[in-house]
């Protein structure tokens, strides 16, 4: 008898070690387990996968991209509480395990109190602290914040709107907690929509984004505003600090952006120590991020400029940022370069993981 558990909360955890102390067996450490091809060990052949997950979401993982390695196992489902448990599949007539055997060891090890309840989705509930703090993440509401997150907690389910790559640890389970609804460059007008027609919902929803959205009256959505936006500054002439922290802020509204999406002020090294990029690094709460002008030359942009800018031998302003934000989307090229600085813009590359 040998059991391969698979769980995730705490009450999981608790139950699955007891599980393999008194049967045998070991941890699944991830849900790629399930769509792998590798063939399982010898000490493995007679195995029984033990979900430790409420059924709907055992079921979710087996309906989807399943490895015919494991088609063969048993499967049985287990509540993260040890409250109930049940023979999901029996396996086929190639299995080495005996499931009724197996079935009957594991209602012995939980005791007199199994088959009361099976959970909830509170048992696979994640924590977005983590992904929040990472990111850097704004709420527009913070008192709103705290109870949506204890909304999650406790298993209640939650639409998330965002025009950002948002991926999740475990999307077979996470996607039982939060609907996700994508949007692209292309449907930027259906995003502020959505956004307009849920203020003033009941239906909690949370939008994840990096835009400026539009001032609503009433009791608009919760709004998450991640550190992901690189601003590159090129001094092209005199330009008097508080002007230029005007002007930036302005060049950012303009574009859409939100300015507590920004992270970075990307200069030269020779633009470093001047007031006005430390003004603007002030007014958007970002680090200043300084390169030798012979690094930014040698970085390859993805657009060729449609106009000759003030210094033909390198754009400083988008080089910088581009380099900050690892090689990322550009946003902004060069504006405002007639007022004395540069302005360009990068978004982060990369996803979001939202959960762990």
């Amino acid at each position: 008898m040998y059991l391969l558990c698979y769980g995730r909360s705490d009450s999981a955890v608790k139950t699955g070690n007891d599980l393999i102390d008194r049967l045998g067996g070991r941890w699944i450490e991830n849900a790629d387990f399930f769509a792998s091809r590798l063939p399982l060990t010898a000490g493995e052949r007679d195995a029984v996968i033990v979900m430790l997950l409420p059924l709907e979401a055992s079921v979710e993982i087996l309906s989807g991209n399943y490895s015919p390695t494991l088609s063969g196992l048993p499967v049985i489902c287990v509540s993260p509480d040890g409250l109930f448990a049940a023979v999901v599949r029996r396996g086929d007539e190639s299995t080495l395990a005996d499931c009724g055997e197996t079935y009957a060891a594991i209602c012995d090890v939980l005791g007199p109190k199994c088959f009361k309840s099976f959970g909830s989705n509170a048992d696979i509930a994640p924590d977005l602290t983590t992904a929040i703090k990472s990111y850097g993440m704004t709420p527009n509401d913070p008192d709103k914040l705290k109870s949506y997150l204890a909304m999650i907690r406790s298993g209640e389910k939650m639409s998330i709107y965002t025009d950002l790559p948002v991926v999740f640890a475990e999307p077979s389970i996470d996607s039982m907690i939060f609907n996700v609804n994508r949007y692209s460059r292309e449907t930027k007008e259906s995003f502020v929509q959505s956004y307009i027609s849920l203020t003033g919902s009941s239906s909690p929803a949370v939008f994840i984004t990096c835009a400026k959205l539009p001032e609503c009256n009433g009791n608009p959505p919760l709004v998450l505003t991640p550190k992901l936006v690189s601003v590159g500054l090129e001094l092209t002439g005199r330009c008097d600090p508080e002007y230029a922290a005007v002007l930036v802020l302005a060049t950012l509204e303009n574009h859409g952006i939100d300015a507590r999406s920004v992270s970075t002020v990307a200069v030269s090294q020779s633009a470093r120590e001047s007031e006005a990029v430390h003004k603007v690094a002030e007014m958007l709460g970002a680090s200043v991020t300084a390169f030798s002008t012979k690094m930014l030359k040698e970085i390859k942009l993805p657009l060729k400029m449609t106009f000759a800018p003030v210094r033909e031998d390198v754009d400083i302003a988008t080089a910088a940022c581009y380099q900050t934000s690892e090689s990322g989307r550009i946003l902004i090229r060069r504006a405002a370069e007639k007022s004395g600085i540069a302005i360009s813009a990068c978004l982060k590359r990369g996803n979001i993981l939202l959960t762990e």
